[in-house]
């Protein structure tokens, strides 16, 4: 078992990453009075949410009910345990971490083995680069320097079955950790061997520069092969969530506020070296909703620019649905027939390329000049076919205005009325279940927390959790006997103890301490909701009373219950009946 981090490191780390640089490093946040917002990551919204607090250094989505500190958003969002996203963070903010067992030697999660070994195989692949003339001649063919191949971290996968594991051996890695990594296959006599052999290799990167996998290209013309071979499915490498040279466009992405994504990754390569920086690629598989989530997160539009072949034109209307259902607006730039991105920049130029980018035209009218080069629209079967696909399409527009456009411009190429459109959608519509209510927007939870119905622990808690000296208030004036068995007494009971133990020091320092995730979420939803300014400590102290109160009330019912008790013997009586008297002048000079 690893060691634990000393609270003295974990509090150098915490201190030395702030909440809002470390999610603004990952997506953009937008200043929303006292706190930061923006979509959430982890659930699918089209109104944000998610809400980051930079002087609590805690953070919340009203949405899905998730948040916490930095070593939380950490874990949730890269999928690492504690011990993990402490080192991750370490590793950032440049701060040497090292768990140790029982013997004092250095240990390491899985995860952080896996980058190890993807980071050192990337540059092994490298280095073989170098002496690979079949790879330089394929790159020169394709006009990638080697500066180019460099700077995207290609290289060559050798031509031999164990090369890698040869390697790996050299560096003391172990065997079954190439497997995991799917870099290495098992034999069927047992052992194993190179997934990548003889190939150009594409290096994989997360949102954050790291590599996660690999792409490798046959150099030769054997038709028993694949033309690509990618990485599996592993701990650290999802393709569903990977965008080919996200890392390096996600800047250009959020101050262009639009993405352009096309297929692949020589394309999306050529783009970048051409100027044209906002370009990316999904990895080995169709565009997924969780792409469609992430590009959410840095844009407000995406340029769909596929392959002017028919699988390409396919692949666009197949992209665009969970583009349109994430909330981004669809444009296409169509490519000349004969050509892919790379190749019309070779022939043509990148400005020709960017032209065409901020020339493309909406998804609809794409779709509607497709539908008619596909289907006779001067024929009856031709218009059924082209108002059907496009009743699909048009009947998720939630503009008026938009629906109305598009349905007047299907209506006109097809030559029959508006109104033949719109009952098309309306039975469309009617054959659909209707819309689930939609979750509260962040300003009605917000005027839900700081509502009068909360309880009075709870609002405590939140003045508690907003001025640190509410907490000096509560310690000096709460009796642990007024909190009741709820989570936001139980809170308050934590707060108390660490305040006590000089261990307090705001609501990061509660997170870990927490028992459960109802805790967590509580801290992080009240952390994070807006109070007013003033007259903080009278709205403490009002609680504090009325705590008291419910308390004695409490009490006073406990003693009416056993006074009603048959045979209480007379002291017992005496001294119940004298309680009684004091709660209830208590009582009274609390009204």
């Amino acid at each position: 078992m690893p060691g634990r981090i000393s609270d003295q490191i974990i509090e150098q780390v915490r201190h030395a990453n702030d909440v809002v640089d470390v999610i603004g490093s990952v997506f953009p946040l937008k200043r929303a009075g006292a706190n930061f917002r923006a979509l959430c990551p982890f659930h699918k919204e089209k109104t944000p949410s998610f809400n980051v607090n930079p002087t609590k250094q805690i953070w919340h989505c009203f949405g899905c009910g998730k948040g916490g500190d930095v070593f939380k958003f950490v874990m949730d969002y890269e999928n690492l345990d504690f011990l993990g996203a402490v080192r991750r963070l370490a590793e950032r903010a440049g701060i040497k971490v090292e768990s140790e067992d029982a013997t004092g030697h250095a240990v390491r999660g899985e995860k952080e083995l896996l980058f190890r070994l993807h980071d050192e195989a990337a540059a092994f692949f490298q280095e073989n680069l170098h002496a690979a003339d079949v790879a330089k001649r394929y790159l020169e063919k394709r006009q990638i320097t080697l500066e180019v191949a460099r700077q995207w971290r290609i290289g060559y996968a050798l031509d031999a079955w164990d090369g890698l594991l040869q390697w790996a051996e050299r560096k003391k890695y172990d065997p079954a950790l190439l497997a995991t990594a799917g870099l290495a296959l098992p034999r069927d006599n047992g052992g194993l061997y190179d997934r990548f052999r003889g190939r150009l290799m594409f290096s994989i990167c997360d949102e954050q520069g790291r590599v996660v996998g690999f792409s490798g290209r046959i150099l030769t013309d054997a038709k028993d092969q694949p033309k690509y071979v990618n990485s599996p499915e592993t701990p650290i490498f999802q393709k569903g969530r990977i965008l080919f040279a996200l890392d390096k466009a996600k800047r250009t992405i959020i101050e262009d506020k639009f993405a352009v994504i096309c297929e692949g990754q020589i394309d999306t390569i050529a783009c970048h070296e051409a100027g044209i920086t906002n370009v990316v690629a999904p990895q080995g598989t169709a565009l997924t909703e969780q792409h469609a989530r992430i590009l959410k997160r840095y844009a407000d539009e995406v340029v769909l620019m596929y392959d002017a072949d028919e699988a390409g034109q396919n692949a666009i209307v197949r992209s665009a649905e969970p583009l349109w259902e994430a909330g981004l607006a669809l444009r296409v730039a169509v490519i000349p027939a004969g050509h892919d991105p790379d190749s019309l920049i070779k022939a043509e130029g990148g400005a020709k390329l960017r032209e065409l980018i901020d020339g493309g035209e909406s998804f609809f009218a794409y779709l509607l000049q497709r539908l008619s080069h596909q289907h006779d629209p001067k024929t009856e079967r031709g218009k059924l076919q082209i108002v059907r696909q496009m009743a699909e399409w048009l009947a998720r527009i939630p503009s008026p205005v938009l629906l109305a456009t598009y349905s007047q411009q299907t209506a006109q190429r097809l030559d029959v009325p508006e109104n033949a459109i719109r009952q098309e959608l309306q039975k469309l519509q009617r054959s659909r279940p209707g819309p689930a209510a939609s979750a509260p927007s962040p300003e009605a939870e917000e005027t839900i927390a700081t509502a009068p119905n909360l309880t009075e622990e709870t609002l405590l808690l939140q003045l508690m959790l907003a001025d640190m000296r509410l907490v000096d208030l509560a310690l000096e004036r709460l009796d642990p006997a007024w909190l009741s068995t709820s989570v936001a007494g139980a809170v308050i009971g934590r707060i108390l103890k660490l305040h006590a133990a000089g261990k307090w020091d705001g609501p990061h320092t509660l997170m870990n301490a927490l028992a459960d995730a109802e805790e967590d979420r509580l801290v992080s939803e009240l952390a994070v909701t807006p109070m007013p300014g003033t007259a903080l400590e009278a709205m403490a102290g009002d609680c504090l009373a009325t705590l008291e109160r419910a308390c004695a009330k409490r009490q006073s019912h406990r003693i009416r219950r056993q006074l009603g008790q048959p045979n209480l013997p007379a002291n017992e009586r005496t001294e119940l009946q004298r309680e009684l008297l004091d709660l209830e002048l208590k009582l009274r000079h609390s009204i």
